[in-house]
């Protein structure tokens, strides 16, 4: 009788064993299947943050799907950022932006914590918002040259001098909408080895100064 008894117990403490075993089983694989919808839902949004974070903002010109990229890293307090603007630039967009060959993207950086210089940078955000970026571009260079030209009331009166829709350009101005993009646009010229301007970043991978950028781009374009 006695064996009879240890035998069933022993069946019932077996059953219970695996009763526990699926249990546990079916806990962990109700966490595992929350564990990936919620990383398929936070993933994507956390590597679109990191893309934007590395990849900058700008201003762009010509087919994003042209077989070279170009990006310009600029300076509004740098002579020879703006000798290329006014020289090479013009000549440089119509042979090679505009017919097709060169996908252009223009930042302009904010070095340290200088005040006007963050602000000479919204004020390009809030001109590429009435897509006259390029436009406006000259009077920030002038700007740069003299005293409190980056403040925002010498900001609204060049815009209206540049002919851009002025009480827009004010209300972005006064806004947060841009205060965001120079640090964006510094952490992505840190990320890819920036150290001075202008500098240009061909195709992602080659960082050259601007007496490199037409034969490299040359080159690449097999002409």
């Amino acid at each position: 009788m006695s064996t009879n008894l240890s035998q069933r117990e022993l069946l019932r403490k077996k059953r219970l064993e695996q009763k526990r075993r699926k249990t546990t089983v079916g806990i962990l694989v109700a966490l595992g299947a929350v564990l990936l919808i919620s990383l398929s839902i936070i993933l994507p949004n956390l590597l679109r943050s990191r893309s934007r974070a590395v990849e900058g903002r700008g201003f762009t010109l010509g087919d994003p799907n042209a077989p070279v990229s170009v990006v310009n890293f600029s300076s509004y307090s740098c002579g020879f950022c703006e000798d290329f603007s006014e020289t090479v630039e013009p000549e440089f967009i119509a042979n090679y932006v505009d017919t097709g060959d060169v996908y252009y993207r223009y930042i302009t950086l904010a070095f340290g914590s200088d005040a006007g210089t963050q602000n000479a940078v919204k004020a390009s955000y809030c001109a590429d918002d009435q897509n006259r970026f390029f436009d406006f571009k000259p009077y920030l260079f002038s700007a740069a040259r003299i005293q409190n030209g980056f403040s925002t009331d010498n900001l609204v009166d060049l815009a209206a001098n540049a002919g851009l829709e002025q009480a827009q350009f004010t209300a972005c101005m006064g806004d947060n909408t841009h205060n965001s993009a120079p640090n964006e646009d510094l952490r992505f010229s840190q990320s890819v080895g920036v150290t001075g301007t202008p500098s240009f970043l061909v195709n992602n991978e080659q960082l050259v100064f601007s007496s490199e950028l037409i034969p490299l781009v040359d080159s690449l374009l097999n002409r």
